[in-house]
């Protein structure tokens, strides 16, 4: 499937704009995650040095891991890299090299957790520090646990390559840390797979969805609270606290989350849409607002809770409608709606044309 590449500002002439203090209220993340492309593409010698430096990057940056840089500008070089080296499984062969001795001294903080869910506690209790902008959630449920991943900025996309190194990369790490046979029960991703699913399959041994709601990782329960076999039998909270209080001196201050209640709002639209209600008391309850105290909120932000739920639902259909695959039925389901008819007015009254001729003509442009 031909993807749309979103290039950083500059790059497509052959440009380049350097990393500087207007970009530091971006959404970040780590050079420690750079070092997992160049390693995947060890085999293609300066050709990656010329493409990093399209992007504003260095391969010296892999020796500092903790250096903040653009998100949108690593998510864009992944898509760019799988396209120019024609490896659509790039993402993928990112993760699967990506393990516990790439992590560094987290390695050690991990194993002290004692268990796969204490695990990815600790692993949230990090996430911001290593990547802004970002949902990391866990959900448990009677039998089962989802661990959920999205970069919440909708305008990063296409954003495929980072979904499945992320997933690839946690998937690889819990099974070091339980035992080689151990795998998660269902993978989603949020865009399409359509020709890749046996590839997906293989890596994960479990059956593996496209065009869900988030990326995540469906684990047994039974799995996640089962002690780990590599710490002796025994949690060593001691020790943990102890990583865990030099690893985030290290990182540095937490980034300062969005205080904005439109963009708060949108966020948890975007996490349950589909799944969930996304009335407004419904949100405004998340929130610990009531419905008159969020409506009110939007409205000082010049907004309103119809605007918040409109450009979020229009966001996702138009990111969903890119993929010929999928029908109407379903784009309409995992946006909340009743029915197809209900939908293809709504995104007629948004864009004044319908979401099939949407999808036709992003179709032929892609392919253009």
């Amino acid at each position: 499937m031909n993807e749309r590449i979103a290039y950083p500002p500059g790059a497509e002439n052959g440009g380049l704009e350097t990393v500087g203090l207007h970009e530091r209220g971006c959404a970040t993340i780590r050079t420690l995650y750079l070092s997992a492309l160049v390693n995947a593409l060890s085999d293609q010698g300066r050709q990656v040095d010329a493409l990093l430096r399209e992007y504003g990057f260095y391969r010296t940056q892999t020796s500092t891991p903790y250096e903040r840089v653009p998100l949108h500008r690593y998510v864009s070089l992944l898509e760019h890299a799988a396209q120019k080296f024609g490896r659509p499984d790039l993402g993928l062969e990112m993760g699967a090299q990506f393990g516990l001795e790439e992590m560094g001294p987290f390695h050690a903080l991990f194993v002290a957790a004692g268990s796969l869910r204490a695990t990815l506690d600790t692993f949230g209790l990090f996430q911001d520090r290593w990547q802004t902008n970002t949902l990391l959630d866990v959900t448990i449920q009677a039998e089962t646990t989802t661990l959920s991943y999205r970069i919440q900025d909708r305008a990063i996309w296409p954003r495929s390559q980072d979904a499945e190194f992320t997933m690839a990369g946690m998937a690889l790490m819990l099974k070091q840390l339980a035992t080689p046979s151990w795998g998660p029960i269902e993978v989603h991703f949020e865009h399409s797979i359509v020709g890749r699913e046996k590839t997906l399959e293989r890596f994960f041994r479990a059956p593996v969805l496209g065009n869900q709601a988030a990326n995540q990782l469906v684990m047994r329960n039974s799995d996640l609270d089962r002690q780990l076999s590599n710490n002796k039998g025994f949690q060593d909270n001691k020790l943990k606290s102890v990583l865990e209080c030099h690893l985030l001196d290290l990182l540095g201050p937490e980034a300062l989350p969005v205080r904005r209640t439109c963009d708060q709002a949108a966020d948890i639209i975007s996490r349950r849409l589909g799944r969930a209600p996304v009335d407004c008391d419904s949100i405004a309850l998340v929130l610990n607002l009531s419905a008159r105290s969020l409506r009110r909120r939007l409205m000082e932000e010049g907004s309103s809770f119809r605007h918040v739920l409109q450009d979020v639902r229009q966001a996702r259909a138009q990111a969903l409608l890119q993929s010929a695959d999928l029908p109407l039925s379903a784009v309409a389901e995992q946006l909340g709606y009743s029915d197809t008819a209900t939908f293809s007015r709504a995104f007629k009254e948004w864009t004044r044309v319908s979401p099939r001729r949407y999808g036709k003509a992003s179709s032929l442009s892609w392919q253009s």
